[in-house]
């Protein structure tokens, strides 16, 4: 799955501690993927902003399928 693909923007109640997701983290920087350590935000037309286990914020979007609890391909 390549990290440019069109954002899906979950829903916060899709979200949760230890799930591992791929966050934008603002304009020209390249989207990264990590574990959620905190949801810090409700849902706004970007989606849902989070702060990663290493410390990176953003907004989720997306989470990675089959890792820490996300739904699995069908």
């Amino acid at each position: 799955m390549s990290e440019r693909e069109p954002p899906e923007y979950p829903h916060p109640n899709e979200l949760k501690k230890g799930l591992h997701v791929v966050i934008d983290q603002g304009h020209d920087k390249e989207p990264i993927e990590g574990e959620i350590g905190v949801v810090l935000g409700e849902a706004d037309p970007e989606g849902a902003r989070v702060k990663l286990k290493s410390g990176a914020e953003g907004v989720v979007r997306r989470i990675k399928p089959g890792e820490g609890g996300g739904p699995q391909p069908t």
